[in-house]
């Protein structure tokens, strides 16, 4: 499948004081437990999820180094299921590159995001799903926001992106509205989470 670009909706609290020490103490520590308990309060919560699976296999653990594979494959459930805010009517995985086409011939500064010329310069998160491990500041949200503020819709030919376009505004005015909220840009060789899309 071929790789897409992101924008998420990132919860950086979440990410601090759940995924982050429980991901550090399985890779380093070799130590499961902790992203076990996160499995265990995704399962609640959708208990039709491959966590039940994760679970079993990881669980018995305890004391073996686990592989770069299996870090990064828990951190596409852990990230998207705890850091991702889920909010009625909104998808927190916005596909930027359907975007593209059209915001590209509206805002210089998406364009350039998207072909790398400028980059989110925020934290750099130890653990990421996709390539995606800085998320951006206070001040790049501003600007996002500001770009978007001042766009119409998509009309006539464009009219289908309307969706998608509503769909990053508000995520940018989540991100630009919450302390705890930032954007996380990442590109996934895979299609996102069954349950974000």
């Amino acid at each position: 499948m071929e790789a897409r670009t992101y924008v998420c909706l990132f919860d950086l609290k979440a990410y601090d004081e759940i995924v982050a020490p429980a991901m550090r103490l399985y890779a380093q520590r070799f130590d499961p437990a902790a992203v076990v308990t996160v499995l265990e309060k995704l399962a609640e919560r959708e208990p039709n999820g491959d966590f039940k699976h994760w679970i079993d296999s990881i669980r018995p653990d305890a004391g073996y180094k686990p592989s770069p594979q299996t870090v990064q494959e828990l951190c596409e459930i852990l990230i998207p299921g705890t850091c991702f805010p889920r909010e009625a009517g909104l998808n927190p995985m916005q596909d930027a590159e359907v975007l593209l086409p059209w915001l590209g011939m509206h805002s210089e500064w998406f364009a350039e995001l998207m072909e790398g010329g400028e980059q989110l310069a925020g934290a750099r998160l130890e653990f990421g799903i996709g390539t995606g491990r800085l998320v951006a500041t206070r001040e790049q949200i501003a600007q996002f926001r500001e770009e978007l503020h001042g766009l119409e819709p998509p009309a006539g030919e464009w009219a289908t992106l309307q969706p998608d376009f509503l769909n990053l505004r508000r995520i940018l005015e989540l991100a630009g509205a919450h302390k705890n909220y930032t954007l996380l840009k990442t590109r996934l060789n895979a299609s996102p989470p069954e349950e974000h899309r």
